[in-house]
C-alpha cells in the first residue's frame, strides 16, 4: 500500500488524574443524586466523556485526597461513560504511602523567615508558630529525628522552605534548624529528607484499607508510593492476593534515592514502573531528574515492562490554556525516548483547563510520535527483551508490515490499526515494546485483558465472546473495532492477523 497516512489515533497512552476539575465538587453518591447537583452531575459527566475521546486510557485516584465515598462518585461516573463509549478505560489508585507532614499552625499560616531558628518536634505534637512546629506521619508513632542528621537539609511545601539541621535529639523527638529562605507555610505541607532512609512502615493502615478497597472495587492498578524495594511490592502484592485482586498490577513509584539503588529489582518485582519526578527532585539533586528518567524508560524497554513519566508535565495549564514551551518538549522528549505513557496530575484534578490539558498533551504526544525512531525500537530495544525466539519472530513479522517508510521528516504509515485476534497477553506485551507505528487493537474474548494494557504503548482492546467465531468475521469484527477509534474525518486503513498470518480488510 503506497498511500501516505498520517498517525491520528495516539499511541503514547495518556493518564489523567480525577479531581473536583473534571468530576465537580460531589463528595458522595448521596451529593451526587441530589437534584439540587443535576448541574454539576451534568457537567462531571461531559468532562469525563471529553477526556476519554481525547485520548485518556487511564485516570488515577489520588488517594492523598478524598476519601472512599468520593472515589466511588468518580469510578461511577468513569464506568457509565467508558460503557458508553465502548471504550475500556482502566482506574488507578495512588496510594498515600509513607508521608511525613507538618502539623497544624495558629495563626493557620505562618512565614518562616530567612535565617531565623526554628525547632522541629518529632514525638510531642504542639500547635505551631513561625519558629517551631511538629510533625508525623499518617499513623502518629513517626520520630523524625531517627532518621536526620547534623547538616543535612529538611525540605518542606515541596522544598519551597529550606531547614539546615543545627542539632538532633532523637530520645526527645527534637530537631534544631536555621531557615535557609523565607517562605509562608500551613498545616500538612509535605516534608523531604534529601539523604535519608526513612524509618516508618512501608504501608500504614490507611494504604491498606485503601488497597482493599481497590480488590472490591475491581481497579486495575495500584501506584505504589515511595516504593524503595522489591520486598515493598511484595507487600502489596500479598494483601491483593489476601483480598482477590490477584489481577490488579502494581506500578511503582521512583520518588527516593534507596528506590535509586534498588531500580533493577523493583522494576523486576513490579508490573511497571512510574518515574515520579515530583518528589523524586527533592530526594535526589533536581538536576539529576533527567538522567534518571532517561534510565528507568530504557531499563523498562529492555524488560518490556511499562513505564509512565509523571509530575509537572503541563503544570502550567492548571492556570493557563497554552503550555510553556519548555513543557511542550519535555512532553515530547519523554514521548521520544520511549515511555509508553505521560501523566497529568494537577492540571486534571484541579486545574482551571482540564480538558485542554489533556488535548495539548495529547497533541504533543502525537507529534512526537511521527517522528519516533522506529528503527531503533525494533532492532536495539526489542532485541535484548527476555521474549521467546517464537514470540519475536511473530512480532517481528508484525513490525514489518507497520513500520514507517519514505523521510523521516514526513513518514509514511501504511496503516493505523492492526487488529490483532489474540488472547495471549506476552504477545501483546512484546507488541507494545517495539513501539508500534500503527494502533494495534487486540481482539479478545479474555475479559481479563481488556483493561490490562490502558498504560501500554500503542494498545487497545475490544472484546469478542467467541475468539475463533470472531476470526471467522475478522473483516466485519475488524471494522466494529477501528470504528470505536477513528477519527470520522480521516479513513482509516487496518489490516488483520491471526493464526501467524495477515489478512487484509477492505
Amino acid at each position: 500500500m503506497s498511500q501516505e497516512i498520517q498517525t491520528f489515533y495516539k499511541r503514547t497512552k495518556i493518564v489523567a488524574t480525577l479531581g473536583p476539575a473534571i468530576t465537580q465538587k460531589l463528595w458522595n453518591m448521596e451529593m451526587f443524586n441530589d437534584p439540587k447537583n443535576a448541574e454539576s452531575r451534568k457537567k462531571a459527566y461531559e468532562n469525563m466523556e471529553a477526556i476519554i475521546k481525547s485520548g485518556v486510557t487511564c485516570v488515577r485516584l489520588n488517594f492523598s485526597h478524598g476519601d472512599h465515598a468520593e472515589q466511588i462518585v468518580r469510578i461511577n461516573v468513569l464506568r457509565e461513560v467508558a460503557s458508553k463509549l465502548h471504550r475500556n478505560i482502566a482506574i488507578m489508585l495512588d496510594t498515600k504511602g509513607p508521608e511525613i507532614r507538618v502539623n497544624k499552625f495558629d495563626p493557620e499560616t505562618v512565614t518562616v523567615t530567612a535565617g531565623s531558628t526554628v525547632e522541629v518536634y518529632t514525638k510531642e505534637n504542639i500547635i505551631g508558630n513561625a519558629t517551631k512546629f511538629s510533625v508525623t506521619d499518617s499513623t502518629g508513632t513517626y520520630n523524625m529525628a531517627n532518621d536526620v542528621k547534623k547538616g543535612q537539609l529538611i525540605l518542606i511545601d515541596d522544598g519551597k522552605l529550606e531547614l539546615k539541621i543545627l542539632d538532633v535529639d532523637a530520645a526527645r523527638g527534637y530537631i534544631k534548624t536555621v531557615a535557609l529562605n523565607t517562605h509562608a507555610i500551613s498545616e500538612k505541607r509535605r516534608i523531604n529528607l534529601p539523604g535519608s532512609d526513612y524509618s516508618m512502615p512501608f504501608l500504614s493502615d490507611k494504604d491498606r484499607d485503601d488497597i482493599k478497597f481497590a480488590c472490591e472495587q475491581h481497579l486495575d492498578y495500584i501506584a505504589a508510593s515511595f516504593c524503595n524495594s522489591a520486598a515493598n511490592v511484595q507487600e502489596i502484592r500479598d494483601i491483593l492476593k489476601q483480598n482477590g485482586g490477584e489481577h490488579i498490577q502494581i506500578i511503582s513509584k521512583i520518588e527516593t534515592n534507596s528506590a535509586i539503588n534498588n531500580l533493577d529489582s523493583i522494576i523486576e518485582a513490579s508490573d511497571g514502573i512510574m518515574v515520579a519526578r515530583g518528589d523524586l527532585g527533592l530526594e535526589i539533586p533536581y538536576y539529576d531528574v533527567p538522567y534518571w528518567e532517561k534510565q528507568m524508560i530504557r531499563k523498562c524497554r529492555y524488560v518490556g515492562k511499562p513505564v509512565i513519566v509523571a509530575t509537572q508535565m503541563l503544570d502550567s495549564l492548571e492556570r493557563n490554556i497554552q503550555p510553556t514551551r519548555a513543557e511542550v518538549t519535555d512532553v515530547f522528549f519523554a514521548v521520544e525516548r520511549g515511555t509508553d505513557a505521560t501523566m497529568l496530575s494537577g492540571e486534571s484534578a484541579k486545574g482551571q483547563f482540564p480538558i485542554i490539558a489533556v488535548k495539548t498533551m495529547a497533541s504533543i504526544d502525537v507529534k512526537s510520535e511521527l517522528l519516533f525512531d522506529y528503527d531503533r525500537a525494533i532492532n536495539v530495544y526489542f532485541k535484548k527483551t527476555p521474549f521467546s525466539s517464537q514470540i519475536k519472530k511473530t512480532v517481528l513479522k508484525i513490525a514489518e508490515k507497520v513500520v514507517p517508510s519514505g523521510e523521516s521528516i514526513a513518514p509514511i504509515f501504511p496503516y493505523n490499526f492492526l487488529v490483532l485476534f489474540t488472547n495471549d497477553r506476552t504477545l501483546i506485551q512484546a507488541i507494545s515494546n517495539i513501539r508500534p507505528a500503527a494502533t494495534i487493537i487486540v481482539v479478545t474474548s479474555d475479559k481479563t485483558l481488556l483493561n490490562a494494557f490502558a498504560i501500554n504503548y500503542g494498545i487497545q482492546t475490544y472484546y469478542v465472546e467467541d475468539l475463533n467465531a470472531a476470526k471467522e468475521q475478522y473483516v466485519q469484527v475488524s471494522k466494529l473495532a477501528t470504528n470505536i477509534f477513528e477519527a470520522a474525518d480521516k479513513p482509516a486503513t487496518s489490516i488483520a492477523f491471526f493464526d501467524d498470518k495477515f489478512h487484509e480488510v477492505a
